[in-house]
Order: structure tokens, then C-alpha cells, then sequence
């Protein structure tokens, strides 16, 4: 999929940013005419087929953060790579791939062979709403950045007219937010309370949250946070290894973001409808994967 395949991009974007002090120097100055253009080719490469953080690269590539919030993040991936290299894990998949055949006897081999593949093809399978998702998402923000192009051609009284005649006839539906649990906003205390969920990767962790509501949060993502967000798709899932716990809005113990976490073995807590709305970007929250219990506030450990 074009997630995995961006997703292994940057990591080899990052590991030679690792191994270079010297571009590592110039990527902090985040002056372009600076880097290297070896590696500013293979940048704009990337941003080419990918598009930059501020998109997803399920659907169209209209981005416009540049390569800053790109450099800002290689940088964070490259300080605190993940814990498992790709050999490794190839190798103890090939390991598993070889106990598990050697578990059936000659006549039934065939049969595990076709066992596998079947896994295999479920487990690419199962992000499909996500990336049909991302691909209605791209193609709606898309929409709107044409209506605003063609609303900067009229004249003020005539894109009033029109947006206000647009939004007369659109039914936007309920709100997401449910009674009783408004928005926070910037004046507002957080006070200590928990937050139920289902818990879907054991262990407790601490730490400041980090909340993704756009592509574009991504850049932002600093190690040791816990990543807060409606589901990890296959857009989000190269910051996970820099994560400390992840909490999720929506999903069971079986879907994309929880099966990462556990590989990663992060806690993972999922099923929380008012995640991305009780907590902020900045919030102490501790989270135990074991309770599926969010704590808002200073719990302690």
C-alpha cells in the first residue's frame, strides 16, 4: 500500500539523518539552500509521490506545508528510532513463518501455506475503510480549496450571496459533540477525571498528550507523547514508534492502531468517544492499557 511505502520511506529518510551530524546541523537551521542536494533531491522526491504532512497519501497530494514541519520530524525520528529494525522483524517473521509449518505434518502443509496467505491478505484488508476514507477526505479538501479559489474571484457582496445560499442548503447534521460535553476552551482548567475505554494494549504509561485532528499535527509530534487521535489509519502509523501510549476514539482490540501499539508494545487504550475533544494537545494523562482507563490530570504512577 502507498502508506507502508511512505512510511518506509521516511525511515530511510531518517536513518540517513542519523548517520550524517553534519546534515543533522543544517536540517535544525531548516534552510533549504543549506542541505545537502542529494538529500534535498530525495526530499522533494518524496514530496512528490507523497505529498508533505499536511495531507494524506491515500487521496491527492494538495499540501502546503513544505519541507520545514518535514525536516522538523525526521529529525525527531531520527533521534529516537524505533525500537525494532526491519531485519529483525523479518527475520523472527521468517522464524514464525517456518515454526508454523513445522507444526502441521507433510500431508497438511499445503493447507497451513494457504492458511497464511489468507492471513496475510485479511491483515491488508482490513485498512480498506480507512483508505477509502483518506480518498473522499483528499477529494473534499480538494472541493473546498477550488470553492475558495473561485469565491476570491467575485466580488464580496456576490461571495456572501453565495456561501450564505450554500450553507442555507446544507444539512450538516447533529453535532459530533454529545450533551453535557462541549468543546474545551483555552481558559478552560483541566481537572483530574478518567476516561473508560476498552483496553487493547497492556502496560501504564505517562505523558503529555498529543491530539491529531489534522494531517498536518503530525509534524508536531515530539517522542514521549501519547498519541491521541479518532484512529491510527495507515496515514498516521510512522509516528507511533515515537509514541509513549496511544488512545484512540473509535476501534476494538483488533484494529490497525491497536495491533501496532501491541507491536510496539505501547499502551493502548481504545473506544473512547470524547477523546479528541475532553483532552488537548498538552494535557498530562496517564494512561492504563490494562483498566482501559484514561487519567486527565496529574495522576502519578
Amino acid at each position: 500500500m502507498a502508506s507502508i511505502a511512505r512510511n518506509n520511506r521516511l525511515m530511510d529518510l531518517a536513518a540517513m539523518v542519523r548517520s550524517d551530524p553534519h546534515l543533522v546541523e543544517k536540517l535544525k537551521q531548516g534552510d533549504d539552500a543549506k542541505i545537502d542536494v542529494e538529500f534535498r533531491s530525495k526530499i522533494y522526491e518524496f514530496i512528490e509521490k507523497f505529498g508533505d504532512l499536511s495531507c494524506a497519501v491515500t487521496g491527492g497530494r494538495n499540501c502546503v506545508l513544505g519541507t520545514g514541519p518535514l525536516y522538523q520530524l525526521l529529525l525527531e525520528m531520527a533521534n529516537h528510532p524505533a525500537p525494532t529494525e526491519s531485519r529483525q522483524k523479518n527475520d523472527r517473521l521468517s522464524h514464525l513463518h517456518q515454526n508454523f509449518l513445522g507444526s502441521v505434518d507433510d500431508a497438511q502443509k499445503a493447507w497451513a501455506e494457504e492458511l497464511l496467505e489468507l492471513a496475510r491478505s485479511s491483515y491488508q484488508m482490513r485498512d480498506d475503510d480507512n483508505i477509502y476514507l483518506g480518498r473522499i477526505e483528499a477529494q473534499l479538501l480538494a472541493a473546498v480549496q477550488e470553492a475558495k479559489g473561485r469565491l476570491e474571484d467575485r466580488s464580496g457582496e456576490q461571495a456572501s450571496a453565495i456561501l450564505q445560499q450554500v450553507l442555507a442548503e446544507v444539512d450538516f447534521g447533529a453535532s459530533p459533540l454529545k450533551p453535557g460535553h462541549p468543546a474545551r476552551t483555552a481558559g478552560d482548567k483541566l481537572q483530574a477525571r478518567q476516561l473508560l475505554g476498552q483496553p487493547a494494549g497492556p502496560g501504564i504509561a505517562k505523558g503529555k498528550a498529543r491530539v491529531i485532528r489534522l494531517h498536518s499535527d503530525l509534524a508536531d509530534f515530539k517522542h514521549g507523547e501519547v498519541l491521541v487521535c479518532d484512529a491510527v489509519d495507515p496515514n498516521i502509523t510512522f509516528v507511533v514508534p515515537l509514541a509513549t501510549a496511544v488512545v484512540e476514539r473509535r476501534g476494538g482490540m483488533l484494529i490497525h492502531g491497536a495491533i501496532i501499539a501491541r507491536e510496539y508494545g505501547l499502551p493502548c487504550i481504545t473506544g473512547i468517544p470524547d477523546a479528541t475533544t475532553l483532552i488537548e494537545t498538552g494535557d498530562q494523562i496517564t494512561v492504563d492499557g490494562y483498566l482501559g482507563i484514561v487519567t486527565l490530570g496529574d495522576a502519578g504512577l
